[in-house]
């Protein structure tokens, strides 16, 4: 309640400055076989990290990805597999409106879009990757994991609204925990070279139980508000 308080007051506070505000929400929903949800969470995503706050200053400021060194006072892109891209003459930017662009990942993938994992380590605005990314498959310890669905988009009372959603299926034969879940994008940074880069990841505490034959469900809402 705390929460949402906060985040209504950050919304008014906005509006009265005209400065821009993002808010980003997580639900996640577990569904048995025949039908019974198990589990259902909706909160505030707070954590963005260091790729996303580098990528919207680019953008903003129009600021070059110039340099080659991670942290306070650079401005680059870390990617999921830990290697820096940055380069005075190169743009960051990519396509959100087809399957395998931007957020939206095709099926029996997990390299981009909306990703899930089981670890455990503490939220960090440093994180570039999934502590332990849960695998693709049916085998042990793997989600199935479907294609992104189509995005839904909105406008309503001055807020522009993306929501993005992707369904994984539990067919390993056991249990699986969900302890993490991340937001990655697929970076166009010139001509067709594209790179996997973390924009947010959420610790889930306590950690959720995806039974054997069960399906979770994540969404990312994702909204904007402008003003009057």
């Amino acid at each position: 309640m705390l929460d949402e308080i906060q985040g209504w007051l950050l919304k008014k506070s906005s509006l009265q400055l005209h400065v821009p505000h993002m808010a980003m929400y997580l639900g996640l929903e577990v569904k048995t076989a025949d039908g019974e949800i198990t589990e259902y969470r909706h909160q505030r995503s707070k954590s963005f990290v260091r790729n996303a706050y580098n990528l919207f200053f680019h953008t903003i400021a129009g600021y070059p990805m110039s340099d080659a060194t991670w942290g306070d006072g650079y401005v680059n892109m870390k990617t999921t597999g830990g290697s820096l891209s940055s380069g005075p003459y190169r743009a960051f930017c990519f396509s959100t409106d087809s399957n395998g662009q931007g957020f939206l990942s095709p099926g029996s993938a997990n390299d981009f879009g909306i990703i899930v994992g089981s670890g455990s380590d503490a939220e960090s605005f440093e994180s570039y990757a999934l502590s332990s990314k849960i695998g693709v498959g049916n085998g042990s310890g793997q989600l199935y994991t479907l294609k992104s669905e189509d995005p839904v988009d909105s406008y309503t009372d001055h807020t522009q609204k993306r929501t993005l959603v992707r369904y994984f299926n539990n067919n390993s034969g056991a249990t699986i925990s969900l302890g993490e879940v991340g937001l990655v994008g697929r970076v166009i940074t010139g001509g067709d070279t594209a790179i996997y880069a973390l924009f947010s990841r959420d610790l889930i505490t306590p950690p959720i139980d995806i039974l054997d034959k069960a399906q979770l469900k994540v969404t990312y809402t994702i909204s904007l508000v402008y003003p009057s």
